[in-house]
């Protein structure tokens, strides 16, 4: 499985259930170019964030939270991790206690690593992505670097 974040300079992903960083339309494009027409799993956390398209078009959505959610018709949710089969699943695309729970399964982040910093009460752990995995690929940016990790 692959996971597809952007983070601040160091490792914010999110304030209050948002981005805290300005859009970034290069960014989006990239992120739909990616994601469209795959699998795509997310906590409930991004699911409910603000601006955030409900569901994602074009995607099979997955929302993993062990509230019962009122999802559209064509939304799956689950429940339990530990016993879902997510062999389908093509991108988690957050949040942090998902791609925490998911990170043995991760072999690929893509992650758009902003130069600013910003507040957020949400981070990953930018350590572990450089100890577990190495970076194949960066592009420079004018505000942040997209990157491509493969786990070692």
């Amino acid at each position: 499985m692959k996971a597809i974040l952007a983070c601040e300079k160091n490792g914010g992903i999110g304030h209050r259930g948002s981005m805290p960083w300005p859009k970034q339309d290069k960014d989006l494009a990239r992120f739909k170019e990616l994601t469209l027409n795959k699998t795509i799993i997310m906590g409930s956390g991004t699911w409910e964030a603000t601006g955030m398209p409900k569901p994602l078009p074009n995607r099979t959505n997955v929302v993993v939270s062990t509230r019962e959610l009122d999802l559209p018709i064509d939304v799956v949710q689950i429940k339990d991790l530990a016993g879902a089969d997510l062999s389908t699943v093509d991108w988690c695309i957050g949040g942090a206690q998902l791609v925490g729970s998911l990170w043995n399964q991760i072999d690929e982040l893509h992650l758009t690593h902003l130069f600013a910093e910003y507040d957020c009460d949400t981070t990953i752990d930018l350590a572990s992505v450089k100890e577990e995995f190495y970076c194949a690929r960066s592009q420079l940016n004018l505000t942040h670097t997209y990157e491509i990790w493969k786990r070692r």
